[in-house]
């Protein structure tokens, strides 16, 4: 199920439906209501759910949103099951909110449980991977959902912007843990179970799970063994009871992992989409090969991105960048949405690659901000303190790697967690390495055995067999280990350049996505953003006292993804305020 809207107070019929269809009716087959003394429930169906999404049973009414793996005896285990899975959900919403929910709901999810004689509970998954967003309107009333512009218009925020938080999210692409772009709206923690009243009480949270910083592994070779075993299990859980299944492909290695895993029974039906048929679609075509699946290549139009920036800004809402939402458009053109499950390989460079570990110590009490002249002084120190603040409470638990994980916990820290926010309203998304096992291996191991793919490579080399001979998209081959990749990198480097030389591609882009300085320097961005200059939206309050001409020349210093995402904020300011 895509996302809910949930108030503790009865709300006029249609108030929720409207707050929710104003930014997710096209992607959504139906939106559904609710009402009763315990309050009033919307939820939005996309394609690729299930005709129930809601569970009614035994007083009480239940909503799961993702398609999580459930685990636990005399339950189903597979991904596959959705009636059973979602009533197994249901009954574990009803007991007692200190359950060992790792254990038994695994993958992204969030989920509400509604007592109809009055109160509930609220669940999110691990790493809030499928986030939730909470807002209190006056003493008695509570409104959660998973939409963050659909929670602030429902409580009476959206004409209200955070200026701090605005900054924040043109600056770092993130806003900062537990802020969103309204204030008074919150990110609901992740890895916690938490009650409600009916009155709009909370009880005392369970915080069931968090990435204490501790090793659980003697050797590398142990935690390898566990890390392949944890995507095996996983892929087979989630391909279960289904003949074919979709797959994101890439040049890379993450997904080709993925795809080494697949059960032989089951058919895969994999998906690349970049500007042109480069090395990236050409690598994973022979990758599809060598497992015997089929790949199907999206060729993106020029104005891809910009095209698609209203609809997609709304689905995803403000607190992630919109960019990253990369298979708009082709969920329908290709045909994804109409598989029953689509696996990815997203995340794996950032729990399991150390991608985002500082590469000199770092000062944990500093933090420093891109250019950003044009934002008013006293909100760029403002966003600062919040990062310190956000960064100290990680170190709690992370003492040492405080600086990594403030960039993947909760995933919404992560500048391209749009990716899964898009994709799971889109088509039936699973994400392989955001499995419980995955995430709480990757918070247990050391740092230093992630670097050069150390782990990593001893937990996949035997899922990289049957394509040891595909090199990657890049400048490796991924069966082999870092010493032996040496002497192989450079015959690739200097066989791909003779290549180039002789058809005429030098100078060739050969990545998945386009160069984003591109993008925003394109005719259609560049009159969006003449007829929509941020500084004359509500984020006005952001900038410096300047001309407009020259808070332009400033913004047009950023980095391209920044400008990108001053533009979204720009029509979701504006959106909001209607």
């Amino acid at each position: 199920m895509s996302d809910f809207l949930f108030s503790t107070r009865q709300r006029p019929p249609g108030e929720l439906q409207s707050a929710l269809a104003r930014y997710l009716s096209h992607v959504s087959v139906s939106i559904e209501e609710r009402h009763g003394a315990w309050g009033s429930l919307a939820v939005a169906r996309a394609h690729h759910d299930p005709a129930d999404v809601l569970v009614e049973e035994d007083g009480w009414l239940s909503v799961l949103v993702g398609e999580p793996v459930v685990h636990g005896e005399g339950e189903p285990s597979a991904r596959s099951r959705v009636g059973e899975r979602r009533r197994a959900v249901h009954r574990l919403l009803k007991s007692e909110p200190r359950w060992a929910w790792e254990r038994s709901i695994d993958s992204g999810f969030a989920a509400l449980a509604i007592d109809t004689a009055g109160g509930g509970m609220v669940l999110t998954d691990i790493a809030s991977f499928v986030p939730v967003f909470v807002a209190r309107v006056a003493d008695a009333e509570l409104v959660i959902g998973t939409h963050v512009d659909a929670v602030a218009r429902a409580a009476g925020r959206g004409r209200d912007i955070d200026p701090v938080s605005a900054a924040d999210l043109a600056i770092n692409l993130t806003c900062t843990f537990p802020h969103t772009l309204y204030p008074g709206v919150e990110q609901f923690p992740p890895g916690t179970a938490r009650r409600f009243r009916s009155d709009g009480s909370w009880d005392e949270a369970h915080a069931y799970w968090r990435p204490v910083e501790r090793s659980a592994y003697r050797t590398v070779d142990e935690a390898a063994e566990t890390l392949r075993a944890a995507v095996v299990g996983d892929v087979r859980a989630a391909c279960e009871g289904a003949g074919e299944v979709g797959l994101l492909l890439s040049g890379g290695e993450d997904a080709r992992a993925v795809l080494g895993a697949v059960p032989p029974d089951v058919q895969v039906r994999a998906f690349v989409y970049a500007d042109w048929q480069n090395r990236e679609v050409k690598v994973a075509q022979a990758v599809a090969r060598a497992y015997g699946a089929t790949c199907t290549f999206g060729p993106r139009e020029p104005d891809h991105y910009v095209t698609g920036l209203e609809p997609v800004a709304r689905m995803i809402g403000s607190h992630n960048n919109f960019m990253d939402v990369h298979g708009w458009g082709f969920h329908e053109r290709l045909g994804i949405r109409d598989l029953p499950v689509v696996l990815g390989g997203l995340s794996s460079d950032s729990f399991l690659k150390a991608e985002h570990a500082p590469a000199t110590a770092s000062d944990v009490d500093r933090f420093e901000l891109p250019n950003a002249e044009v934002i008013r002084p006293e909100l760029r120190e403002a966003v600062i303190e919040r990062r310190l603040r956000f960064r100290r409470w990680l170190a709690e638990f992370r003492p040492k790697t405080a600086t990594e994980w403030e960039k993947l916990w909760p995933f919404t820290q992560r500048k391209h967690s749009a990716n899964v926010h898009g994709n799971r309203r889109l088509f039936a998304a699973h994400e392989v390495y955001h499995a419980v096992a995955v995430v709480t291996l990757a918070a247990s191991v050391p740092q230093e055995w992630k670097y050069n793919r150390k782990l990593f490579h001893a937990a996949m080399k035997p899922l990289f067999r049957r394509s040891w001979y595909v090199p990657h998209s890049r400048w490796r081959f991924p069966f082999f280990g870092h010493a032996a990749n040496l002497p192989l990198s450079a015959g690739l480097r200097i066989t791909r350049g003779v290549r180039a030389l002789a058809t005429g591609q030098v100078r060739a882009r050969h990545q998945p996505w386009p160069k984003w300085r591109t993008v925003v320097r394109s005719a259609a961005a560049e009159r969006i953003q003449r007829e929509r200059p941020a500084w004359e939206t509500p984020l006005r309050d952001i900038f410096v006292d300047a001309p407009g001409d020259e808070l332009q020349a400033g913004v047009r210093q950023w980095h391209p993804l920044r400008e990108l995402m001053l533009m979204q904020l720009a029509y979701l300011a504006e959106r909001a305020a209607e």
